[in-house]
C-alpha cells in the first residue's frame, strides 16, 4: 500500500470506525475498592491535570474536524473528538465515583490548524507512550486492582488508536503535499519537541504536580527503575499496537527513543553504592575458597 494514496486513506480512516466501541462511562465496570486501594488512587496527584487536558483535547479535535474538506477523514476525525471528550468524562466520573480531591483546572483551548493537531498528534504520541508503561508497571506491582485497570486499559486502547490514525492522516498529508520522505522524521522530532515544551498542551500556565500524597504507594514506585519502565512501556506498546491492522504506520519515535535509552543504561557500569555492599560481604559458604579448591 503507497502512503498518500486514496487507499492509504480508506484502511485508516476504516480501521479507526470499525474499532470504535460505543459506552458511557457511568456503564463501565468500575469495580468497589477497599480502603488500602481507595487510599492508593487517590494518592495519585495526576487526576485534575488528566482531566482538563482531556475535556480540552475533545474541543480542540471536535473543532479541528469542522475545518477538515476530505469528508472520509472529517468524519473520522469527529469521531476521534467524540471519544476524547467522553475520556474526559470519563475522568470526571471515576474522580466523583471514588472521592478523589481534584478541583478543576481551566486550560486555555488550543488554536484550530492542522500544525496544531499535529503537533497534538505527536504530543499523544509521547502521553501514550508513557502511560502504557504505568498501567503495565500497576499490574506488575499489583498497585492496584486488575478489575479497576482493566477499565483504563480500554482507555488506553483508545490512545493507541488515536495515535495510530494520527500517524498516518500525518504521512497521507505529507505524502500528498511531496513532502514525505527521510526529512519527515526530523519534522517529526521538532513537533515532538514542541509538544514536550507545551506550546500545545497549555503545561506552562498549570501550576506544578503535587508529590505522590501516599508514603507506602511511594516507596513501590520509587522501587520502580528506568529499565523496568522502558521495559514495560515497550512490551505494552506493541501489544496495543499488534492489535490494529498490520499495513499502518505504527509511531517508532518514542520507542526508538526508549530502546536507545535502555540500551544505552545497559552499557553504564555499575554504580559504586550498589557494588559496596556486595564487596563488603563475607564470602558464602561454598564461595570462591570451595570453586578454588575444586
Amino acid at each position: 500500500m503507497q502512503v498518500g494514496t486514496l487507499a492509504h486513506r480508506d484502511l485508516f480512516c476504516r480501521t479507526f470506525e470499525e474499532t470504535h466501541v460505543t459506552f458511557e462511562p457511568e456503564q463501565l465496570p468500575w469495580p468497589e475498592l477497599d480502603e488500602v486501594n481507595l487510599r492508593r488512587l487517590r494518592a495519585f496527584p495526576f487526576w485534575r491535570y488528566a482531566r482538563s487536558i482531556e475535556q480540552r483535547a475533545g474541543r480542540m479535535v471536535s473543532a479541528f474536524a469542522l475545518t477538515i474538506e476530505d469528508p472520509v477523514i472529517r468524519a473520522t476525525v469527529a469521531l476521534q473528538g467524540t471519544e476524547e471528550t467522553r475520556h474526559g468524562r470519563l475522568m470526571e466520573h471515576a474522580i466523583e465515583r471514588y472521592g478523589i480531591d481534584a478541583p478543576p483546572l481551566t486550560i486555555a483551548d488550543a488554536p484550530v490548524s492542522p500544525e496544531e493537531f499535529a503537533v497534538f498528534g505527536f504530543g499523544e504520541c509521547t502521553d501514550s507512550f508513557v502511560g502504557f508503561g504505568a498501567i503495565a508497571l500497576a499490574r506488575q506491582k499489583g498497585i492496584l486492582p486488575a478489575a479497576l485497570l482493566d477499565v483504563f486499559d480500554g482507555v488506553m486502547f483508545e490512545e493507541a488508536r488515536h495515535i495510530v490514525f494520527f500517524i498516518n492522516w500525518w504521512r497521507y498529508e505529507e505524502a500528498r503535499a511531496g513532502r514525505d520522505g527521510f526529512g519527515a522524521h526530523f519534522k517529526a522530532l521538532g513537533y515532538h519537541a514542541r509538544a514536550a515544551l507545551g506550546t500545545i498542551t497549555g503545561a506552562t500556565d498549570l501550576p506544578p504536580m503535587p508529590a505522590l500524597d501516599d508514603p507506602e504507594l511511594a516507596e513501590i514506585v520509587k522501587g520502580v527503575t528506568p529499565v523496568m519502565f522502558l521495559q514495560a512501556a515497550l512490551a505494552e506498546n506493541r501489544r496495543m499496537l499488534a492489535k490494529l491492522h498490520p499495513d499502518l504506520i505504527k509511531p517508532v519515535i518514542m520507542p526508538t527513543i526508549a530502546t536507545a535509552l535502555l540500551v544505552g543504561i545497559r552499557m553504564l557500569p555499575p554504580r559504586k553504592d550498589v557494588m559496596k555492599p556486595l564487596l563488603a560481604a563475607p564470602p558464602a559458604p561454598g564461595g570462591s575458597a570451595a570453586r578454588s579448591a575444586a
